[in-house]
């Protein structure tokens, strides 16, 4: 099952990990957003036995994206700006990056929340928006209807997601990691709700639900 997929030629994806601490790298971008990111130099800690994975999504994509995971992902299918790691017992974790046709951050952050979560049954608990240099995100858990695209093998399912509206070089890029299990496997989910916290677009935190 693909989610959300955008494919831009079939280069392979490059991936490599370190664990520690590591120097955030100033971002200079100015899409006319006036706040900036107050997490642009905190490092979010990394779970036990998780290391911080970085996705070279290709040349296509110029927005650095990462997140921390264990060993139990595999990375099936790489195309540039787009990656699916998968799990054995179904979970999902899919990372996109294209150039956006919308004409502001703001709108990015806006259809995603629109249309996530659009189907009957599916609903948002918890959500937070804020700004990095560059643009504006928006992080979530919710619960997707089976009917949802999203949800796996159309059975109700909970989704942990960041999605980013960032400007780069004169140009605004979608950007987005969504993290799907099923509504069931409450172990992935709180594994999940670790892992979000950890997510960094462009070298920049983002601010997540507190998943109460």
């Amino acid at each position: 099952m693909v989610l959300g997929l955008f494919l831009s030629g079939c280069s392979a994806l490059r991936i490599s990990t370190a664990e520690g601490d590591s120097k955030p790298i100033a971002v200079g971008i100015d899409d006319g957003s006036e706040a900036q990111s107050s997490q642009d130099s905190e490092t979010p800690a990394i779970p036990s036995g998780m290391s911080q994975v970085t996705a070279d999504l290709g040349p296509e994509c110029p927005i650095k994206v990462q997140l921390a995971m264990d060993g139990q992902w595999n990375d099936d299918l790489a195309y540039d700006s787009y990656q699916l790691y998968s799990r054995d017992n179904g979970a999902i974790i899919t990372v996109n990056c294209y150039e956006a046709g919308d004409d502001t951050a703001q709108s990015v952050v806006a259809s995603a929340q629109e249309q996530t979560f659009g189907e009957s049954g599916s609903s948002i608990l918890e959500e937070k928006t804020g700004t990095v240099t560059g643009g504006q995100y928006w992080t979530v858990h919710g619960l997707l209807a089976g009917q949802e695209v999203r949800a796996i093998d159309q059975t109700d399912s909970v989704l942990f997601g960041a999605v980013a509206g960032i400007s780069d070089n004169g140009r605004l890029y979608k950007v987005s990691v969504e993290m799907v299990t099923l509504a069931s496997d409450e172990t992935t989910a709180e594994l999940f709700a670790q892992m979000l916290p950890t997510v960094r677009f462009a070298d920049q935190g983002l601010d997540t639900p507190a998943f109460s």
